[in-house]
């Protein structure tokens, strides 16, 4: 699955909010969008983060909601 951010404005606000946020968990959420959006894999993505794929598929689906 590969994931396309719309504009750099909205990889911007991704960021920002990585950077503010003190909930860890909604900073891996995060970043695994990021990074699939620049074109790593589910499989890459999950192991990078220590999650399982399921949940990585889980949170695009959040995302995109």
């Amino acid at each position: 699955m590969i994931l396309t951010l719309p504009d750099r404005a909205e990889r911007r606000r991704l960021i920002k909010n990585i950077h503010k946020t003190k909930d860890k968990d909604h900073c891996r959420r995060l970043t695994a969008i990021l990074l699939l959006a620049e074109g790593q894999t589910v499989a890459a993505v999950s192991n990078t983060l220590a999650a399982a794929r399921s949940s990585v598929n889980r949170w695009v689906r959040w995302y995109t909601e």
